[in-house]
């Protein structure tokens, strides 16, 4: 199970995801040790900063995201663009651009760093 420490460092990672990246619920699940909903909800309800660049691993806005002001994530396409994430016609970030399990951990450890 997920501990609030946990939770701050999921925060801290997609708050610092490298311009022009993305990276998946399933990753960050992965990387605490939970389950890839529980990190769905958690971006729902977490206020997280940059949630939006947090995709379903075929890189797509998930069909439950929402913002927590209530709106869908219909502009979340033109936000990742504006960060330099290749996104298709058909909403699809660009898979080169994703950050792995393996890159979070790295990005985890240059925070724990700094």
């Amino acid at each position: 199970m997920a501990t609030e420490q946990d939770w701050e460092l999921v925060r801290r990672v997609v708050a610092a995801l490298p311009e022009g990246t993305w990276t998946s619920y399933g990753d960050l699940a992965e990387l605490i040790g939970t389950g890839p909903r529980q990190v769905g909800a958690y971006m729902r309800d977490g206020d997280v900063p940059r949630a939006y660049r947090v995709l379903t691993a075929s890189g797509k806005v998930s069909e439950g995201f929402r913002w927590s002001d209530g709106r869908t994530g219909v502009d979340v396409p033109d936000l990742l663009r504006e960060d330099g994430v290749s996104v298709s016609r058909g909403g699809v970030a660009a898979r080169d651009q994703r950050m792995y399990v393996y890159d979070l951990r790295l990005l985890a450890m240059e925070l724990a760093e700094g």
